[in-house]
């Protein structure tokens, strides 16, 4: 069975999807969904990568949206995860 491959939305880099993280957006806030169970649009994201991501106003694109979202819960968890 061949492993999914998935595309960070800042870089664009092609990779196996167990080296992303999996993030949502709910009520405005880009939620990280480490266990890939959370329903609505997914989006995904090299932990690397979230100043890009910021910067090229992906998360807007992904979730196909022009509303400003928090990224905070996000960021407290990559923290975290350091």
């Amino acid at each position: 069975m061949p492993i999914p491959i998935r595309s960070c939305i800042a870089c664009r880099k092609a990779t196996n999807w167990r080296e992303l993280l999996r993030v949502v957006e709910v009520l405005g806030q880009v939620t990280p969904d480490p266990d890939r169970r959370k329903g609505g649009r997914g989006a995904w994201l090299r932990r690397e990568c979230l100043e890009t991501a910021k910067q090229r106003k992906s998360f807007q694109r992904a979730f196909r949206t022009d509303a400003n979202l928090s990224i905070d819960l996000l960021e407290k968890y990559l923290e975290e995860l350091h």
